[in-house]
């Protein structure tokens, strides 16, 4: 199974400045910064949706009626069942109830408040003794709570308003429907009904029914992954049993259980009918009609590091993990960069002790919650006081074009993510400094023939102005930038035009032509005007500048240069550095000669207040660290192996930043290099728990983790420990596997690897060994076993891939899938099918299907049309319960963002129907889906990046219904999601992720069968 996560940018477009004048690049401003903005969500209420005209269920639509006639008409010819029913909106979460002191099972009798606040107990039977009269109102107030219509209470939450000079505030109703409805065992419907007209006359506060309990735990036995279960009885309606009423309004679901809001979940109109055949019929979203049931117990989901344990033998974290610059003060340094492979995410690590001990820096949102994930800083500068740090999306180039993130901080300890404001898409930040008015960044905007030198600035790391028209000239990009005091140099490219006479044929003329030079300018009053700087060769120095910083006393610049000595059959030629230095970057001076035993170059040259520091290659990947201050120089360390990305000289300390293969480097010399897996928190290994299977009281939980295929094994289902034989390999990173099924001939496991297929089998899945390989290439997602044998399907790109083996001995590689990508599959009563995508009308992906009578032959199943909206999409999960399939998907809108669908299949894969979700409309994400012996089971995630919650869905063999899901690993600071669901029993387990800025942590949770 894969995991689908909604990509996310939170960039601004820039105002671009006037061509026809040079802009400033410093705002003329004194003051303090503004406070920060806060976030651009603000917390709203939900709206009630359209509701959906009255159909009768035996009309049949005209060719030229709506989508909704036509659908109805081809359900109808097919001979389907369907039932109309309408979604409400549970209502915002409750303040915590006090303990309970009384319970009235049917009406609220509740006195007159005439004092000081009333804080009404729970009530486990439908209604509250709250301080609000039996109308709904206050004696004084306006009450905010449900409205009291003829005893019951319209709500899951009372919140009653201010009752003569002081606020009543109602306790926590258990109750599932209101208005003497019913409740579906914990539907949580979708709707808001209208107040009846009895109801009080005082304005009522905001009330809608909240989830109900779900039916009591039944029996039921576990469900084998991938295999056929019995499904649900045919729902039989007749004249004297016909389908319940559709309610009339519709609504949306809550704001987030946090403060602060969040957009609805579920919103919008009565959800359309997916048939599966004679064999039952799903609704998404809807009433039930089920006795009202006390309020479900809230599950948290439990942390689960101890029980999906990582290998402490493992040479690698399995994360690929970068430190790319360096800054600091006195005796606080700061480095920055971060990690990828997994979760990416944005490193700051600081040291309050001149480098000898480090700690990860805590990281937030401008207001104050998490910030987004996948961000990463790559440039740091500032001094005591006022820090920024830039950076962009972890996938995009080092210094390529892509969204800029900032982020700023007062101690370098707490570290503030703030709106992109003056930085566009298209430019590449390239260089940072801090500057006494402030900080300057330089870099360029667009690509090619349109590209140009772009300057930032700004006084408080906050607000940044930009200056794209220089007075330097026509400036193609700016490289880098270095300050001292009030003058500040860059080192760019500019395109000027160059006339020269030529002889062509005897004859002499003038021709013109347009050059890119390189070069370096100077700036004394914040980038309004520039002068040409010019560093004379001397002492054998040749080419261009090699090295340009400040330190003591202002600019200094470095060159590699040659002396050759003795006679000419001993001449013998050496090599050095040669240092020139200036007070204003105006004119240079030589100062002196960086020497080294074995010098070939220099590689990084920096400096600060402190001194200046050179880092030279020796040959090969050896460097030699050396500190001075330009005329002499002294060796303090040695560089070997890794790749160097920054270099800062902070104190008497010089910090060396960059990557040994997959891992972060950091050196001071004297402390030596820094064991980052000892920091608490920097270094987080990779442990992918992606997958769950049941077999029996047996659960398997599998994925990756330090980079190689991992799986867990709780035989009882509830004692855990890390199954055997999976990691041998002498290179991981890249390794994890994808499925695991159990079969006749024992467990089987596949995955992928930058190699090529896994494949392992087990008789018990504690104990694996390497199966027979899988022949060809490819990468198999999926696996699923059934009367036929084992089948494996993925991709071998741009083809499908597949493979069939009878008894786990032999595999054989089987074709017929054609284009496309293979991501599930499922055994079925008459073979296999399989989902994932194909590609389209000018090559964009589109929903597809394959069945096999027998693994080996495999044939393409067409797929309606995408749901309305949608331009793109690829199924992703599929899980089968009789002849019934479900399917979920993610499919692009054009521009807003992915969004989830789902498809029905009553004949086993042979016929299928698309359906977006109700109101799941992009920022929605389905994240695993399962089959149990009462239904299906889809989990997801709604939210912004890095404020995600857990949303639950269960289907019983009629109505998808919303699952009560918060507690501890679903709901609260950060992203919580659940990757994989299982049926055990009578219990519906789940493994998941937690994570934040520091890291992912997996989760475990376990409740009764919805």
């Amino acid at each position: 199974m894969t995991t689908t996560t909604p990509g996310h940018d939170g960039t601004e477009p820039s105002t671009a400045s006037p061509e026809d004048r040079v802009t400033e690049p410093f705002e003329r401003v004194t003051d303090a910064p503004s406070a920060p903005a806060g976030r651009e969500d603000a917390p709203g209420t939900p709206e009630d949706g359209p509701s959906m005209a009255d159909e009768d269920a035996g009309a049949r639509a005209t060719p030229g009626g709506s989508p909704w006639q036509r659908s109805h008409a081809v359900w109808e010819r097919a001979n389907l069942d369907w039932i109309h029913a309408a979604a409400a909106a549970p209502a915002p979460e409750p303040p915590a109830p006090t303990p309970s002191s009384s319970s009235n099972g049917g009406a609220s009798n509740a006195g007159a408040s005439n004092g000081g606040p009333s804080n009404a107990e729970t009530s486990n039977g439908g209604a509250s003794n709250a301080g609000t009269s039996n109308a709904g109102t206050s004696n004084g107030g306006p009450s905010n709570g449900g409205a009291s219509n003829g005893g019951a209470s319209n709500g899951g939450a009372s919140n009653a308003g201010p009752s003569n000079g002081g606020p009543s505030n109602t306790g926590t109703l258990n109750a599932g429907t209101s208005n003497g409805g019913a409740s579906d065992g914990g539907a949580g419907p979708f709707v808001t009904d209208p107040p009846p007209s009895g109801s009080s006359g005082a304005p009522a506060g905001p009330s809608a029914t909240g989830p109900s309990a779900a039916r009591p735990s039944g029996g039921g036995s576990a469900v084998p992954s991938r295999s056929a279960v019995a499904g649900p009885p045919p729902a039989r309606f007749s004249a004297a049993n016909p389908p319940p009423a559709r309610p009339p309004g519709i609504g949306a679901l809550p704001r987030s259980r946090r403060s602060g809001g969040r957009r609805p979940l579920l919103a919008g109109a009565v959800a359309a009918v997916l048939v599966a055949g004679g064999a039952g019929y799903l609704v998404l979203g809807g009433d039930g009609d089920d006795a009202v049931k006390p309020a479900p117990k809230a599950f948290a989901a439990a942390p689960a590091d101890r029980l999906f344990a990582l290998d402490p033998a493992a040479p690698t974290d399995g994360h690929v993990q970068e430190l790319t610059d360096a800054t600091g003060d006195g005796a606080l340094v700061i480095a920055v960069g971060g990690e990828t492979g997994g979760s990416d995410r944005g490193r700051f690590l600081v040291s309050a002790d001149g480098g000898r001990a480090w700690r990860p820096a805590s990281v937030r949102a401008a207001d104050g919650t998490e910030p987004p994930p996948g961000e990463v800083p790559r440039r740091v500068a500032g001094a005591t006081g006022r820090w920024v740090a830039l950076g962009g999306p972890a996938g995009a180039p080092k210094d390529g074009p892509g969204p800029t993130i900032v982020w700023t901080s007062a101690d370098g300890r707490t570290w503030t993510r703030r709106p992109p404001g003056a930085f566009a898409p298209q430019d590449r930040v390239l260089g940072l400094a801090r500057v006494p008015a402030g900080f300057v960044a330089v870099g360029a905007s667009g690509a090619g023939d349109q590209a140009k030198g772009v300057l930032w600035t700004s006084v408080d790391g906050v607000r940044w102005q930009r200056a794209d028209r220089l007075s330097l000239g026509d400036a193609r990009s700016l490289d880098r930038v270095v300050a001292s005091g009030a003058a500040f140099i860059v080192d760019g490219v500019v395109r000027k035009k160059v006339t020269k006479t030529e002889t062509k044929k005897g004859k002499k003329r003038k021709v013109t032509r347009t050059v890119e030079e390189r070069g370096h300018w100077r700036s004394t009053d914040g980038g309004r005007t520039w002068a040409k700087v010019d560093v004379p060769q001397a002492q054998g120095s040749f080419g261009g500048l090699v090295g340009l910083t400040a330190g003591p006393g202002g600019f200094f610049a470095a060159r590699d240069a040659k002396r050759t000595t003795g006679p000419k059959k001993r001449r013998k030629t050496t090599r050095h550095g040669v240092v020139w230095s200036s007070p204003d970057g105006g004119r240079w001076t030589t100062v002196g000669q960086i020497q080294a035993g074995g010098y070939a170059g220099l590689d990084r040259f920096a400096g600060s207040s402190s001194g200046l520091a050179a880092l030279v290659r020796t040959g090969g990947d050896e460097k030699t660290l050396l500190r001075g201050a330009g005329r002499t120089w002294q060796p303090s360390g040695e560089v070997a192996g890794p790749e160097v990305t920054g270099m800062a000289v902070v104190g008497s300390a010089t910090v060396v930043t960059g990557r040994r293969g997959p891992d972060p480097y950091l050196f001071v010399p004297g402390v030596g290099e820094i064991d980052l897996k000892a920091v608490p928190g920097a270094i987080n290994p990779q442990r992918d728990v992606a997958g769950l299977v049941s077999d029996g009281p047996v659960l398997v939980a599998f994925g990756g983790g330090n980079g190689e295929p991992a799986a867990w094994v709780a035989p009882d289902g509830r004692s855990w420990r890390r199954a055997t034989g999976l990691g041998a390999d002498a290179d991981p990173g890249a390794r994890r596997l994808t499925d695991v099924v159990r079969g006749e001939a024992g467990w089987l496991a596949v995955g992928r690897s930058p190699s090529g297929p896994l494949a392992f089998t087990s008789p018990d899945a504690t104990g694996w060994s390497p199966s027979p390989a899988l022949p060809g290439k490819g990468s198999p997602s999926a696996a699923a076993y059934g009367p036929r044998g084992y089948v494996a399907v993925g991709q071998a790109a741009p083809w499908t891939a597949a493979w069939h083996s009878s008894d786990l001995k032999k595999w054989k590689r089987v074709e017929g899938g054609g284009e496309g990508r293979m991501r599930d599959v499922v055994a079925v009563a008459d073979g296999f099918t399989a989902v994932g995508s194909r590609p389209g009308d000018k090559g964009v992906d589109r929903p597809a299907a394959w069945t096999s009578t027998d693994g080996e032959k495999w044939s393409h199943v067409p797929i309606p049309a995408l749901p309305p909206g949608l331009t793109s999409g690829s199924l992703d999960r599929v899980v089968v319960s009789g002849a019934t399939l479900v399917a979920v998907g993610t499919g692009a809108t054009g521009g807003s963002g992915p969004q989830p669908f789902v498809a029905l299949s009553g004949d086993g894969g042979k016929t299928w129907q698309t359906q977006v979700i109700p109101g799941a409309g992009p920022g929605t994400a389905v994240t695993a889906l399962t089959a149990t012996p009462r239904g299906y089971v889809m989990a997801g995630t709604t939210g912004a990046p890095g404020d995600r919650d857990v949303a639950v869905w269960a289907a019983n063999g009629r109505l998808w219904r919303s699952v009560p899901a918060r507690g501890g690993g679903l709901d609260g600071r950060g992203d919580q999601s659940l990757t994989a669901l299982a049926a055990s029993g009578t219990d519906l387990v789940a493994v998941g992720v937690n994570g934040d800025h520091r890291g992912d942590h997996p989760t475990f949770w376990r409740r009764p069968l919805p």
